[in-house]
């Protein structure tokens, strides 16, 4: 209750006349403390605060603001010539998949953030003051393309845009829905969302009136331009991706008072997903979110939760609908969709029940913005509910996902981090990708400060164990810790007075969390998890010591527990099976190698381990065999000062593994690792599918004479390449694949000698084997052996009888005994193999060739 009159209270104020941009901050969030009155002070997260902040100023502010200079039709005075000098970004930026602005409006939002995290600490004001110039040039730029559709009466008045669709924004105004369907696929209003919400944040964080009043105006564009269509068609248009609309526009009716903001919210509010996740408590529809896209659903719950909480006079009933929907939503995926790292999905859609296997299978593992709005959302159910569970979730999320997403190097930023077993990360390059988790990704490491601390009247409550100080008007106290390396942390009051001091008492500690309390102070009983919380006179210098005991534990794969993962505290720990560079190898004995693609290039799925990262047998992997009640018992501490382990994979699979170390998964970068490890009894592993795959594929390696991995750069050059369109290659389902457009031809030199490299190859009993998918059936091509032809106008079939579940199979073309010899009769030590696409269809895609002895 005293939250909701809080809430009142600062609402009315602003409508009144009395908010500013001074307490923006207090308007939208009533019970955090302005990022500015928390500064972070050591630790790792404060240096992934600088590392990011240097990177948002190498970025090319222009080129990311050259789309709404387009699309604004700008090009006179100071923007003559600005297209040619700042072109777009190519990257999810170019005409065939424009999401041209997304990243811009992330953009403000990232440097709004960076300046008031900064802002207050002594050694990064500077740079603090950096990220603002920069911010304010470009909100500078942008004004003047908003006001560039001043005297506009088709519905562009108060647009800013970066996508090529101004005659579909018109149509959209009349009412038409046609010209809205012709591009939902590009999320038109998904993009439209990250520019009002950069607008809001240059408000909010930035102290800029002037992106108030541009947030404003472009909000009077979001109502308007839908202004013309009825529940039905809106209703239609919500089941493209359109980010958190609903969000900021309930913002914008928190800020400036007017409810046709909150009507617009509403408005945009996607009753499918409300109706969807309706339900008591544990009894809500667990199958309604499978295979759904991720983190399209995420913000609108984040927009359903803000609606409910900024309707401060309950006017429409059926808002308890959308909170029943946001907790449950929530409930699903953090109890039965979040994996080791805090994150969820694979390949951007929740997974079924029985499909958990993909968690290891599959090398696009949780996607970087899922994880970033998930804490957005927990965040305000914890505002809501002050439970411990949002708490706990939070801080997991935070340290084993989004802090490792950051290349300390470079600063570069990470799309999927994948689960599978001896995966890797890619990331991006500064004025590279323009992808969504790079637009995420600059936010993130300026948020760490946000949710420490926050309060409910007189209540201090301590969410998170990390070094940093808070001065706020009423509250001051600093935290003086090196979590999660020391189990305890030290709060120290500088601001005296009488309130409740609320320390977490997470799940992880298992009620044994311990205090040294100043004398006379009351603790009260703290066996379960929740908050401790101490109520007394505090005097300045006051100290509280916190205990905080984290034991090593095993955590299942969600719904598939073949897999387990190892935590200390809320810690992720996991092993490098890759060695990060040649010094490394000789410490640690493991191998060193160069990651394939470790950092994207320019190209569509760039940021895809699955397209651009080379995947290992799972088999290779360390593992477990044996009785899993030993599992910790065998981990033996290595450095508790450094969450340092020693771990002894079993003997078994096709890698024999050295003493790995396990560490915090957050500090491993460039190498390849394990966070899942396979833990099951002999006998069931020896029925595993993993098994069964080995046998087939050790009898394949057990045929072949030589290999081309097509499509890897390495194995391609070492059998001279020669290709007429030698930029068509990829990856599908974690297979790399050439491909062949219509008139073209690819072509590679076997290798036709024993593994002893001396024995020549028979002439006779030899078999070309190439591995298709059924995806390209009916595809026509030509194959040749040394310019004669060994399978002439050859269609690739729907069906064959190696076909995998995947769709993948092998074909296996017979060579004659004739062109295996020279013209003396001896068999030849090399041939070359080549493969013509027919004129007016593409070949089928190689995804693999071999050289094999018949079967």
């Amino acid at each position: 209750m005293k939250n909701k009159i809080l809430k009142t209270v600062l609402v009315a104020a602003c409508i009144a006349g009395g908010g500013g941009v001074a307490d923006a901050q207090s308007i939208l969030y009533p019970q955090h403390f302005d990022l500015e009155e928390v500064t972070l002070t050591a630790g790792p997260m404060r240096d992934a605060m600088k590392i990011n902040a240097e990177l948002l100023l190498r970025y090319d502010a222009d080129r990311l603001m050259a789309p709404f200079v387009r699309e604004a039709h700008l090009n006179s005075g100071k923007y003559q010539d600005f297209l040619s000098k700042h072109p777009s970004f190519r990257n999810w930026g170019d005409y065939s998949w424009s999401l041209e602005g997304h990243v811009g409006g992330h953009y403000l939002t990232a440097l709004s953030l960076a300046y008031a995290a900064m802002k207050n600490d002594p050694e990064l004001s500077s740079l603090a003051g950096k990220c603002r110039e920069r911010l304010v040039y470009c909100l500078e730029i942008m004004k003047d393309c908003q006001d560039a559709y001043d005297n506009d009466t088709e519905g562009m008045y108060g647009f800013i845009g970066g996508q090529p669709y101004t005659e579909m924004w018109r149509g959209l105004y009349k009412g038409d829905l046609a010209a809205f369907k012709k591009f939902g696929g590009m999320v038109p209003f998904y993009c439209q969302h990250k520019i009002l919400a950069g607008l809001r944040d240059g408000y909010v964080y930035g102290k800029s009136h002037l992106a108030e009043q541009m947030f404003k105006k472009m909000c009077d564009w979001t109502l308007n331009v839908v202004s013309k269509l009825d529940d039905t068609q809106m209703q239609d248009i919500l089941g493209w991706e359109h980010g958190g609309v609903n969000e900021t526009l309930a913002d914008a009716y928190k800020i400036f008072g007017d409810k046709k903001y909150l009507d617009g919210a509403v408005k945009f509010s996607h009753r499918q997903m409300i109706n969807g996740m309706q339900g008591s408590a544990g009894a809500y529809d667990t199958k309604f979110l499978d295979r759904k896209h991720a983190n399209t659903q995420v913000p609108k719950y984040i927009g359903f939760e803000r609606v409910n909480t900024v309707d401060l006079s309950n006017s429409n009933p059926s808002h308890k609908d959308y909170m029943a929907s946001v907790v449950n939503f929530w409930d699903d995926v953090a109890t039965h969709r979040t994996v080791c790292i805090g994150g969820n999905s694979v390949g951007e859609h929740f997974l079924p029940v029985d499909r958990c296997e993909s968690y290891m299978s599959n090398l696009e593992g949780p996607e970087s913005c899922n994880t970033n709005d998930m804490l957005k959302l927990s965040e305000a159910l914890f505002d809501d509910t002050h439970d411990v569970r949002y708490a706990d979730f939070y801080e997991a999320a935070m340290w084993n996902h989004i802090l490792s997403t950051q290349d300390p190097e470079t600063g570069g930023y990470v799309y999927f981090t994948t689960l599978r077993p001896q995966g890797y990360r890619i990331y991006s390059q500064v004025n590279s990708g323009m992808w969504c988790c790079v637009g995420t990704g600059m936010e993130n490491h300026s948020k760490y400060g946000h949710f420490i601390y926050t309060h409910d009247s007189d209540t201090l409550f301590v969410n998170l164990f990390t070094p940093s100080k808070l001065d706020n008007e009423r509250f001051g106290i600093v935290q003086e810790t090196n979590f999660p390396y020391e189990q305890a942390t030290t709060l120290r009051i500088t601001k005296a007075g009488k309130f409740t001091l609320a320390i977490r008492n997470p799940q992880w500690a298992n009620g044994n969390i311990a205090f040294d309390c100043p004398k006379k102070t009351e603790i009260p009983p703290h066996g379960k998890p929740g908050y401790v919380k101490i109520t007394r006179k505090w005097k300045v210098g006051d100290e509280v010591k916190v205990w905080l005991p984290m034991t090593l534990r095993v955590e299942d794969c969600p719904n598939y527990n073949d897999y387990v993962a190892f935590k200390v505290g809320p810690i992720l720990l996991a092993a490098k099976t890759t060695a990060a560079d040649a010094a490394e190898a000789s410490l640690t004995g493991l191998k060193y190698e160069k990651l394939q693609n470790e950092y994207a290039d320019d190209s569509r799925m760039g940021h895809s381990p699955g397209a651009m990262g080379t995947r290992k047998s799972l088999s290779e992997a360390p593992m477990f065999i044996g009785d899993r009640s030993k599992l910790v018992s065998n981990i033996k501490v290595k450095n508790l000062g450094k969450l340092q382990y020693t771990v002894s994979p079993s003997e078994v699979g096709r890698s024999k593994w050295p003493e790995l170390t396990l560490q915090p998964f957050y500090e491993i970068q460039h190498a390849r690792y394990a966070c899942y490890w396979y833990a099951q009894s002999p006998e069931k592993y020896a029925q595993s599918p993993m098994v069964k795959a080995d046998s087939i594929a050790a009898a394949l390696e057990a045929r072949t004479i030589d290999f081309v991995a097509t499509g890897e750069q390495q194995s391609e050059a070492g059998h001279v390449l020669a290709a007429t369109a030698p930029e068509r290659k990829g990856s599908w389902n974690s297979e790399t694949y050439r491909e062949i457009p219509n008139n073209n031809e690819v072509s590679y030199t076997l290798t036709n000698l024993r593994s002893n490299n001396t024995e020549p190859l028979p002439s006779k009993n030899v078999n070309l084997l190439i591995r298709f998918t059924n995806n390209d059936r009916n595809r026509r091509c030509s194959i040749y052996i040394d310019g004669q032809p060994l399978a002439e106008n050859w269609v690739t079939p729907g069906m064959h009888p190696s076909m995998e579940g995947s769709g993948f199979f092998n074909m296996e073309f017979p060579i004659p005994e004739s062109m295996l010899v020279d013209a003396d009769g001896k068999p030849k030590q090399s041939i070359r193999f080549t493969i013509k696409a027919n004129s007016g269809t593409m070949a089928p895609s190689m995804f693999y060739l071999r050289l094999v002895d018949a079967k």
